[in-house]
């Protein structure tokens, strides 16, 4: 048999999609109304299954941002199928996740180099090393006992401690004057 390579294809297209079909239903529901709207749209666009089709946060931030009863009227969307699954985002979108996520890595990178420079081996050796002195260190040991003393503790309420309030006699006390 031949080998066979499998390419992933990636196919990417724009579109303005409508949602002004979802003021007809009920307030309450317009929202979700909306995203409905939008996975049957790239479905159909898309010719796959409403199933393949994912919506990323953004886009899902985008149509809950004025909240249920009030979603946006149309959004222009980008869609992106590759390996038989389909991703709406909003325009731009996608590039800014990719810059956050390298702006993290070089972060964590840096945060590794420092630490690695700070750890040296004389600097292990100086701390390591004890003082010799007998006097030296009782005194090292009498500062951390002190530090280690408990705070004089303060007043604390118990539920023996605290009063009922007082109870009024019957009948209204505001209002129209009873006959």
């Amino acid at each position: 048999m031949a080998d066979e390579k499998v390419v992933s294809k990636r196919l990417e297209r724009i579109y303005t999609v409508p949602f002004g079909k979802a003021y007809d239903y009920i307030r309450t529901k317009r929202a979700m109304r909306v995203v409905k709207m939008l996975r049957a749209f790239l479905s159909r666009h898309f010719k796959v299954d409403e199933k393949a089709v994912r919506i990323s946060a953004g886009v899902n931030d985008a149509i809950w941002r004025d909240g249920m009863q009030k979603p946006p009227r149309k959004m222009k969307i980008r869609g992106v199928l590759e390996d038989g699954k389909l991703t709406a985002w909003l325009i731009g979108e996608e590039e800014a996740n990719k810059k956050a996520l390298d702006a993290k890595k070089k972060a964590a990178e840096e945060k590794a180099k420092k630490k690695g420079e700070t750890k040296k081996p004389e600097a292990k050796k100086a701390e390591d090393a004890k003082p010799a002195t007998p006097a030296a260190t009782a005194s090292a040991s009498s500062a951390p006992a002190e530090a280690a003393k408990p705070a004089p503790a303060s007043p604390v309420n118990k539920a023996s401690d605290v009063k009922p309030m007082p109870k009024t006699g019957p009948g209204m006390t505001t209002g129209r004057k009873q006959i």
